[in-house]
């Protein structure tokens, strides 16, 4: 305790003299976390001009040495950081940052509600309207590096590797099936293409087709019965039956197919037989 106060490694609060057993060590470092931390504003703005050569891309973004920094302190290397407000992306520079220099393998989530940015806002001169893709365009061009940068490690880029999703609408499994909250046979399309073969596809039909094929992914031929309409879901149309799943079977010409539906009318074994 004694060597931790000659070095200053020790940060007290006002309750220093009334609670002495609030004194709280932090681990020695080159200088210690304050609450106050001195660092031109400016870098964040910077930050940006390298990646975009445009100084106001995103109004008073925060420095990616402020969050690296912070990161430095709260996340040991093999942590997985959670931003809601991902704005302009920020924390996952500064992660990716961070791995390289001390080796980690910090993971990154960032989220961001899709509104635009204001109308006077000039990230719009790089055509980028939303907030979330301004963030995405960012984590790119600092994985991949940006060849006209003059700083050699924009210019390199950091690597790494991350995805964009855009999510749906909620499913409301209570609502499914009364009428009013049956999600569309695109969403379902999507979900379904998703949940079994942890892929997206650029385009899957709106409705469906006569024989239900949505997307080839993961390997399989999709089928999706569905309808969103109760009454054609209790109904037989909407079980997949033996003249179907032969007509599929033909159409997918030898491919594995995977079918989902309400129902079905054969055993296994005969749709194992047919792929």
């Amino acid at each position: 305790m004694q060597n931790l106060l000659k070095d200053n490694l020790i940060i007290f609060g006002e309750t220093e003299k009334k609670i002495p057993e609030l004194k709280v060590p932090l681990k020695k470092v080159e200088f210690p976390l304050r609450s106050v931390i001195d660092m031109d504003g400016c870098k964040g703005s910077n930050d940006l001009e390298k990646l975009f050569s445009n100084r106001d891309t995103f109004k008073n973004p925060k420095p990616t040495e402020l969050i690296e920094f912070l990161f430095s302190y709260a996340t040991n290397n093999g942590a997985i950081i959670l931003d809601s407000f991902a704005g302009s992306g920020t924390t996952g520079h500064a992660a990716l940052s961070l791995n390289l220099k001390d080796g980690g393998v910090r993971k990154f989530i960032l989220v961001q509600l899709p509104e635009a940015l204001p109308d006077d806002s000039s990230a719009r001169a790089t055509g980028l309207t939303e907030i979330a893709e301004l963030a995405a365009e960012r984590i790119r061009r600092v994985i991949k590096g940006v060849p006209s940068a003059k700083d050699e490690t924009t210019r390199k880029g950091l690597g790494g590797s991350f995805t964009y999703c855009e999510l749906g609408e909620p499913i409301d499994l209570e609502r499914f099936f009364d009428g009013k909250g049956a999600p569309g046979y695109e969403q379902v399309a999507r979900y379904v293409i998703y949940t079994a073969t942890g892929q997206s596809v650029p385009e899957v039909p709106t409705e469906p087709r006569k024989d239900w094929f949505v997307a080839a992914a993961g390997g399989y031929r999709i089928h999706l019965i569905y309808r969103p309409d109760l009454d054609f879901m209790r109904s037989n149309d909407a079980a997949l039956s033996m003249p179907l799943a032969q007509a599929i079977a033909k159409g997918a010409r030898g491919n594995p197919v995977l079918v989902y539906a309400a129902a079905k009318f054969m055993a296994q074994d005969a749709l194992t037989k047919l792929g």
